[in-house]
Order: C-alpha cells, then structure tokens, then sequence
C-alpha cells in the first residue's frame, strides 16, 4: 500500500468510496471530476459480514448502483435512496490489496454510444443482489453531485480495511 493509500486510510478509518468522472482528452483518459467519501456500513451489511463468516448466507457483494439525493446515509438503509434507473451493475473487480487487510471493489459505468447519461449523482451502495430494488447494502456514502454524460466514463473504488 501507497503511503498515500495509508494516508487516506488513517484520514477515513473503516472504507472510502473515490468517485471519478473520466473523459478521453488528446493525450489520453483524463479525471475531470473527483469525489472522495467515507462510507457507513449500514444494518444490513453488518448483519450479512456475519451470516457470511458463519456460513449461513452466500451471497456475495457483487453489484454497485448510483443515485441522486444527497442525504447523508443512516444505518436503516438498505439501497440508494433515489436510485439512477438501471444502475445495479456487477463489479468490475474484487481483489485484496497487499497484505491482505484491504478489499477494493471497482465499478466503471462506461462511455459512448448507448451508455447511461446521468446528472446529480450524489449517492452510491454497494450491494449483493442485482433485483430491484436491490435492497442487500454492505455500504453507502453520499458526495457532492457530480454528472454523467455519454462522453464520460464513471468509475467507482471502495476500498476497506480491517485494522
């Protein structure tokens, strides 16, 4: 891990959600937009990480989705709040850093013909079901609004580690 990466870690103890807005500029993909947020590992997510460890569930969180209200999340959610229709989608990657205490999982929402266009993103879950409403959350986080358009690629990192 990157003294930067320990640095954000001791900044936002538990996980961090990196929201960057991506677009392809003359020399390459540039970030036009970064959002960084600590997340709330809600109920449910708590709930899961044990029935997991135990054996008793099997799901895994495989799926992210995006939404638009800001409201600062509560430990009672389940999902988004405002979800962007058609937004659960399934993780890019999972892996475990170095040393093994960190889990990063990576959304991207890709650009060009027929990709989703979205304004006032401001919200993010990561889930274990990919059904609607998708109510399974591991974790959330709200940000300031960033926007989508169909130029634009939308990635998402969260990463956590157990200290």
């Amino acid at each position: 891990m990157s003294k930067k990466q320990v640095a954000d870690h001791v900044a936002f103890p538990g996980g961090v959600f990196d929201v960057e807005v991506i677009r392809d500029g003359p020399h390459g993909p540039v970030v036009i937009e970064r959002r960084r947020s600590p997340n709330l590992v809600v109920n449910t997510g708590k709930r899961q990480m044990w029935r997991m460890v135990t054996g008793l569930q099997t799901a895994l969180w495989t799926q992210m989705r995006i939404g638009t209200c800001g409201a600062a999340p509560d430990s009672a959610d389940t999902n988004v709040r405002s979800p962007v229709t058609g937004t659960i989608e399934t993780l890019d990657t999972k892996s475990l850093l170095s040393g093994g205490r960190t889990l990063q999982l990576v959304l991207s929402y890709a650009s060009g013909d027929g990709s989703k266009s979205a304004t006032g993103i401001k919200e993010v879950a990561v889930l274990n079901t990919a059904g609607t409403p998708g109510g399974s959350a591991l974790a959330l986080a709200t940000f300031t609004a960033v926007n989508k358009t169909t130029a634009d690629k939308l990635k998402i990192t969260y990463s956590v580690r157990t200290t």
